[in-house]
């Protein structure tokens, strides 16, 4: 199922489905729209079922709490959250309205990729590893955008993203009728978040 939410400074279209159509989604996601933020986070509890799902969902929670703190502070809060869990790894970026500045904090594989309109790209490497409430070392990086740039979000069970070209030719996500998330490849036998946003 697709997910659509737009306001006048972004558009985000997610898919979002549980392995083999399961009960419980592994994968978790968290859209906030202020008028001078959002916060997208992409959560994959390690492994499948609901093990899995009650760890995404707590560190979804934990965003959804504290979205107005810097993207470090809530993965850290993220990882506080998960002790005694199974486990999940995450991407959490924050965009700054005024500054039009993308903050960009990762533990684990999950994928980021930004697309500017001249076709330029930022793909940060993932960090590897995972939350679980050790100590780790959490990081923050920086990107300007521009009017026009697309990013995505995405969890291991997309196996190939939408085209950089697919992508940069969409002029409204909802407007699409989903034929950009059938440009991606999906690994079977896993739970899928793909997160696509457009700003405007």
């Amino acid at each position: 199922m697709v997910m659509y939410t737009q306001d006048h400074h972004i558009e985000v279209a997610v898919l979002e489905r549980s392995k083999n159509n399961g009960e419980y989604c592994g994968d978790a996601h968290t859209i906030i729209n202020t008028d001078d933020y959002v916060v997208c986070a992409v959560i994959d509890g390690l492994g499948s079922g609901e093990g899995a799902s009650e760890s995404a969902q707590a560190a979804a929670e934990v965003v959804k709490q504290h979205h107005h703190l810097p993207v470090k502070e809530i993965v850290e809060k993220c990882n506080q959250a998960l002790l005694n869990k199974r486990g999940a790894v995450l991407t959490v970026v924050k965009l700054d309205l005024k500054e039009r500045k993308i903050s960009y904090s990762n533990v684990g594989n999950i994928g980021f990729t930004m697309y500017n309109p001249n076709g330029t790209a930022v793909q940060p490497i993932s960090r590897r590893g995972y939350l679980c409430g050790r100590n780790e070392k959490i990081q923050e990086s920086h990107y300007h955008y521009d009017e026009g740039t697309i990013f995505i979000l995405y969890s291991d069970g997309v196996a190939s993203p939408p085209p950089k070209l697919t992508l940069l030719e969409i002029n409204s996500l909802s407007e699409n009728n989903n034929r950009i998330f059938d440009a991606a490849k999906y690994v079977d036998n896993d739970d899928v978040t793909l997160l696509i946003g457009k700003l405007k």
